[in-house]
């Protein structure tokens, strides 16, 4: 897996020619998604920026694909410099809570992984996943607790991930003894955890009682 940082501006760079490449001509509008991302990326400039005035930004729409993929990209782009130059500490301000500047990138980067299944799902193509969604189940599990805090209920220990990169090599995540457990594709568990896809529909297992509740929580 590479730096988050590299794989944050290599990942910018393929969702924008993704869309240039499926998004003209007859079919779904896709500028709305580009909005949302315009949004994010703004968000987090002011992060970096200006983190006494963070909060929610002016809702935005094109009315061009080229226009909202330029401004995406313009914004993503400086979003993407500022999170790469700073330092470790102070953490940053973010709505899930202030973020070291490496897991505000994982979190960026699971949104252009959630927009690019958008798109894939609209177009009606098939993506080919690398290593990069590594920073994307990272930042799931990272956040596994939310989904307990969003229904008031009391989070249980910890859970163990074991999940199968797309190179094939094993990502293991929390203690080896830990009697609930989620095993399978890192794809499939990025593609839960943004809620792009059921777990009926993926090669996930979840082992423990727990696991279960958490799963039921996080599709509610």
């Amino acid at each position: 897996m590479a730096d988050v940082f590299t794989d944050l501006q290599t990942e910018t760079e393929a969702l924008a020619e993704l869309a240039e490449r499926h998004g003209y001509g007859p079919g779904p509008d896709l500028a709305g998604y580009f909005a949302r991302l315009t949004s994010t990326a703004r968000l987090v400039r002011l992060s970096v920026e200006h983190p006494a005035a963070f909060g929610v930004t002016p809702q935005i729409s094109y009315d061009t694909l080229d226009e909202a993929i330029v401004s995406w990209l313009i914004e993503q782009r400086k979003a993407t410099a500022l999170l790469t130059s700073a330092p470790p500490e102070p953490e940053l301000p973010w709505s899930d809570g202030p973020l070291r500047p490496s897991v505000l990138a994982a979190a960026v980067l699971t949104e252009l992984f959630a927009c690019g299944q958008d798109i894939a799902d609209a177009v009606g193509i098939r993506l080919r996943r690398d290593d990069a969604i590594g920073h994307v189940a990272y930042y799931g599990i990272r956040t596994r607790d939310r989904v307990y805090h969003r229904h008031q209920e009391t989070p249980p220990g910890q859970f163990r991930f074991e999940l199968r990169a797309p190179s094939g090599e094993l990502w293991a995540f929390g203690p080896q003894d830990a009697r609930d457990r989620i095993t399978g594709p890192a794809e499939d568990f990025c593609l839960l955890v943004t809620g792009r896809r059921f777990a009926e529909d993926l090669s996930l297992v979840f082992t423990g009682g727990h696991t279960a509740e958490w799963l039921e929580l996080l599709e509610r």
